[in-house]
């Protein structure tokens, strides 16, 4: 039912106009188009639509050959880097050897000063200093390090240090006297000799 809002006491009543059911508009104002009818669909199946498929390219080896190379170069970077850090480590340590055996030797050369001087009054004293040497000598040769010969050696710039050149009865270029006592660590020299050469 239908209800209208001015249907109440004190309205006048406005007929509403229905218009039946599949019948044409009351509204004259209102064209009325016709309805198109939809097409229904055939019953006959279509064919599904062809979809072409994209091939993907496979994955190329020259990819996996590039990353292999960058990894063997990384690794060996990585071994250089190794080396080169345990090279300086070796170098630092040698480096630290040779002070320390270089401070050790002027107390070598205070001994043997020490025993150059001839007092036969202080035999107990000289042969503590005696054994002192012997023990200092030990210590040294134990880590590797030899006295250089040089009396009666001929002169070689490569280990001695001339301090003067005398006249005497040796050959020419032979150390006659050695005033401070040069030594070796292995193949490498620790310390020159200071001699004196006969001219």
């Amino acid at each position: 039912m239908y209800w209208n809002s001015y249907d109440r006491p004190g309205y006048h009543k406005i007929p509403v106009r229905r218009a039946p059911v599949g019948g044409a508009s009351p509204y004259s104002s209102r064209p009325v188009e016709p309805v198109e009818a939809r097409p229904t669909p055939s019953a006959e199946p279509t064919e599904p639509a062809v979809v072409e498929e994209k091939s993907v390219p496979a994955p190329s080896t020259a990819d996996e050959t590039d990353w292999h190379a960058v990894a063997l170069q990384q690794q060996a970077e990585m071994d250089n880097f190794r080396k080169r850090q345990t090279r300086r480590a070796d170098e630092a340590i040698v480096a630290e050897r040779e002070r320390l055996l270089r401070a050790v030797l002027p107390v070598a050369d205070n001994l043997s000063r020490a025993l150059s001087y001839n007092d036969t009054a202080e035999n107990n004293l000289r042969q503590g200093v005696e054994l002192t040497q012997r023990e200092l000598l030990r210590f040294l040769a134990a880590e590797g390090v030899t006295k250089i010969e040089t009396i009666g050696q001929p002169f070689t710039p490569e280990l001695h240090e001339a301090l003067s050149v005398v006249p005497a009865q040796a050959e020419s270029n032979t150390i006659v006297q050695e005033v401070e006592a040069g030594y070796m660590l292995g193949d490498k020299l620790l310390r020159p000799a200071k001699v004196i050469v006969a001219a």
